[in-house]
């Protein structure tokens, strides 16, 4: 009797721990980070791998007021829509130095259009 006792709270645990588990997984669909706003200025780096014949945009923003600019990670609709020099408005998720748009077409408003003189070649 003691052994199926052991064995039912065993299954018990087992139960609880897996409904946690995948309660836990389910709600790790949302970005992580602090939700903020940010205003600041686009700049683009393309980076090339001649090996592989690829190359990879990296999107910038320069906040207004600060000296350290964020990793902008933004949908391919979002990075078809911006241009560097161009002043933007970003809602969405800040981690670490990295900022991730929200999905949403919304999240990233041009402010102003890039200033005159500033060129769209990688320099």
């Amino acid at each position: 009797m003691q052994g199926q006792v052991t064995f039912v709270t065993l299954v018990v645990v087992a139960c609880a721990v897996a409904a946690a588990v995948t309660g836990s997984a389910s709600a790790q669909t949302e970005v992580p980070g602090q939700a903020v706003v940010v205003e600041g200025t686009i700049a683009m780096a393309v980076e090339d791998d001649f090996r592989s014949g690829r190359a990879t945009r990296r999107y910038l923003l320069q906040p207004s007021g600060s000296s350290a600019p964020y990793d902008l990670e933004l949908t391919p609709r979002q990075a078809n829509s911006v241009q560097p020099g161009m002043r933007v408005r970003v809602t969405g998720r800040l981690h670490g130095s990295v900022l991730t748009a929200d999905q949403t077409d919304q999240s990233v408003v041009i402010l102003d259009a890039p200033a005159s003189g500033v060129s769209n070649q990688a320099r």
